[in-house]
């Protein structure tokens, strides 16, 4: 049986989830049981502790988005379905619906939560890329495994939160704005972890093609993550505002669709 692998107190590591989530992980931590994001079924992640990692986090952020968007939709199939034709049909024109805020309430966007830890943690390896006693390959190699802690991320742990450009109307109703190609760009990402999963593309020549092409490895907006910059976020228009939000919800769902269909990577 080969040693356990442990990531040292000072390493810095991402976690991937849905903004959702910011307020309980500010309040109570990343439980130690948190469910691993991905696109199959709940009873087929069977491993144990909090999926961690680089580009890997990005791919959890993206699983955990088109999850909740795809429940969002087919939770309120009519309302939604009007929405995305009051888009199709006046582009770049706010919809006036305000049925809209109730569900907007509901609508995660992709976050990516940057942590120090504080002491050395186990680390398991990620079983889609090595077997179950490669730990220090999966990451070293990999840059993706399951963290052991007794009683999960404390909140103190996590440094801040990355997420995409968000647009507003004036935006999407302009050819191609800047905003518009800078979030498209963060989709891109996103859209690396899904060719880490699904294809095995090692992240280091992922990462580095990404840095080459536009200068970061992150999304390319970010807070500290505390009260103050959790209250920023979500005082953000196109986090306030129902129809915007849902609205981001929108492209960012198209941009992953679209660059995933190029990679012939299925998103269910």
């Amino acid at each position: 049986m080969s040693e356990e692998f442990k990531l040292a107190a000072g390493s810095r590591i991402k976690y991937g989830c849905a903004s959702t989530s910011l307020y309980a992980i500010l309040r109570h931590g990343i439980p130690a049981d948190a469910p691993r994001h991905g696109f199959e079924a709940p009873a087929d992640s069977v491993t144990q502790g909090i999926m961690v990692g680089e580009l890997m986090a990005y791919f959890s952020a993206c699983a955990a988005f088109c999850n909740n968007t795809s429940a969002l939709h087919h939770t309120h199939q009519d309302v939604m379905a009007t929405f995305v034709g009051a888009l199709q049909e006046k582009h770049g024109e706010k919809p006036v619906m305000p049925e809209l805020e109730a569900i907007a309430a509901e609508a995660g966007l992709p976050v990516i939560l940057e942590i120090e830890l504080a002491e050395d943690c186990i680390l398991l390896a990620d079983e889609r890329f090595v077997g179950a006693t490669e730990a220090e390959k999966s990451w070293k190699l990999w840059r993706s495994g399951s963290l052991q802690t007794s009683a999960g991320i404390p909140a103190s742990w996590i440094k801040q939160f990355y997420f995409p450009r968000l647009l507003d109307y004036r935006d999407v109703g302009t050819a191609r704005s800047p905003r518009m190609l800078e979030q498209t760009t963060d989709s891109a990402l996103m859209v690396g972890g899904l060719m880490q999963a699904w294809h095995k593309d090692t992240p280091a020549d992922l990462l580095t093609a990404f840095k080459k092409q536009y200068g970061r490895t992150n999304f390319s907006q970010s807070l500290t993550f505390d009260e103050t910059g959790l209250e920023r976020f979500f005082n953000l228009n196109a986090m306030l505002d129902p129809a915007t939000r849902l609205l981001n919800q929108m492209t960012i769902w198209q941009d992953i669709d679209a660059l995933a269909k190029k990679q012939e990577i299925q998103l269910g």
